[in-house]
């Protein structure tokens, strides 16, 4: 009787490890390294934090006001480029001429406005009244 509870034990035993009876000790390091090489982990979308996926947005680093006020930057300090200047001098004329057309459209419809009121005047005798 003593006998049946230590074999029902040996049987879970061997159910949950692998026994490695008559092998060397050398034979059954062996193996177990093999064993425990080839264990696989558990799926990537099973873990809850992975090193691969990024779990947050980056964060800007706050910008240093002291040191853009203890001195200039030495890109501040070098001449501006030639073909930066002229790229700058592009850009502003392209912007006078924005202006100057801008310019013209307000008054050709200041012109209009003026117009229509001036007719508006002159039919305002002929206009039929509206008696309330």
């Amino acid at each position: 009787m003593s006998s049946s509870p230590e074999r029902r034990e040996q049987d879970e035993f061997d159910k949950f490890f692998t026994v490695f009876d008559g092998s060397s000790p050398e034979d059954v390091s062996h193996a177990r390294q093999l064993w425990s090489s080839l264990s696989l982990l558990p799926p990537l979308e099973s873990r809850l934090v992975s090193a691969d996926i990024r779990q947050r947005l980056p964060v800007s680093r706050p910008q240093r006001s002291s040191t853009a006020a203890a001195g200039p930057k030495p890109s501040a300090l070098e001449p501006p480029s030639v073909h930066a200047l002229r790229q700058r001098q592009e850009e502003r004329q392209r912007y006078v001429a924005m202006a100057d057309q801008r310019r013209e459209i307000l008054a050709l419809l200041r012109r209009q406005r003026e117009l229509r009121i001036q007719r508006e005047l002159l039919s305002v005798d002929f206009k039929p009244k509206m008696s309330t």
